[in-house]
């Protein structure tokens, strides 16, 4: 496959353009809380993939991500009932929200999560996730007023049939014991917001990506791998800027999309969520993905195995 074809060319630049306009502006203010890496998966899923990677529509996906946001703060700043739990609470009303919103789009559950995982408590981050998904949605429109990518109806589909909460319920069950083992051995990103949106649209009926396993996990594993390694080399003990690693590190993840063909939204967050992650986390970074998509792909492919062939994303 010619990855440097134009339309590639463009939504690749497109993508690495947005990641490093929002960590520079994270640098120059002095405040990570503006960099949201759900905002690669967006691009990834939207601008990147030849076919919108999700049923929603550009409404929607604004209102998802300005609503779960915020609603992450919220948690973080009045629930204050120890992370775990809190990360928990967060994952379940992100599961009620996907069930009930018309869409499948999964990346909304991060955006609740993430604040969550890192205790984030300022406004400054529900902003900047509104304001990046805008830039997201206005260069999809561009994209499609040119004749890059084509314009894609939506039609709401609710996912709050019997089969479908059932699945919801096993999602959540699973997820707060996994969630448990990762806290009592301090292997936490193993529930890292990508690997949860993964695991809700691997497990979701017919999802076809879940038949490449291998490839999903070397994808995955692969893209942590580079940021953690960029961002120790580059920042941690280079002095370098975090922009130069997260530009970096955006363009190695792009290659592996481009190489391996797995167009997996939450690869790209899994890359930015190495540049948020405490010092001390980012050398088993990509051993705690590894593990993390490895259940979660076991899981979609036997507990969720019986769900249907036809992936309706």
């Amino acid at each position: 496959m010619n990855i440097f074809n134009k339309k590639k060319l463009v939504t690749n630049s497109a993508t690495l353009f947005l990641v490093t306009i929002m960590v520079l502006a994270a640098e120059i203010f002095g405040n990570k809380e503006i960099i949201f890496p759900e905002i690669t998966a967006l691009a990834v899923g939207y601008i990147l993939s030849e076919k919108r990677s999700w049923n929603v529509d550009d409404k929607r996906m604004l209102l998802l991500i300005a609503v779960c946001a915020c609603m992450g703060v919220v948690i973080v700043r009045y629930v204050r009932i120890g992370v775990f739990p809190e990360l928990m609470l967060a994952f379940v009303f992100a599961q009620i929200v996907f069930c009930i919103s018309g869409t499948s789009f999964a990346p909304l559950i991060s955006a609740v999560v993430l604040p969550v995982m890192l205790q984030t408590e300022s406004i400054v981050y529900p902003i900047a996730a509104v304001i990046l998904t805008i830039a997201v949605i206005v260069c999809r429109r561009f994209l499609i007023h040119f004749g890059i990518r084509e314009d894609e109806e939506y039609i709401p589909k609710r996912l709050n049939s019997a089969s479908d909460i059932k699945d919801t319920v096993k999602r959540i069950v699973l997820v707060v014991l996994i969630g448990y083992a990762a806290f009592r051995f301090d292997f936490r990103f193993v529930i890292a917001p990508p690997l949860l949106v993964a695991f809700t649209e691997l497990s979701r009926p017919g999802n076809k990506a879940k038949k490449k396993p291998f490839k999903i996990i070397a994808a995955m594993t692969a893209a942590a791998f580079v940021a953690a390694v960029f961002r120790y080399f580059i920042t941690i003990k280079g002095g370098m800027p975090l922009t130069l690693t997260a530009a970096t590190a955006s363009l190695a993840m792009l290659i592996i999309i481009n190489l391996s063909s797995v167009y997996l939204p939450p690869l790209g967050a899994v890359t930015l969520l190495a540049m948020l992650i405490p010092e001390a986390a980012v050398i088993t970074y990509p051993l705690q993905i590894a593990v993390g998509i490895s259940i979660y792909i076991l899981l979609a492919r036997t507990v969720f195995a019986g769900s249907g062939n036809i992936k309706d994303q």
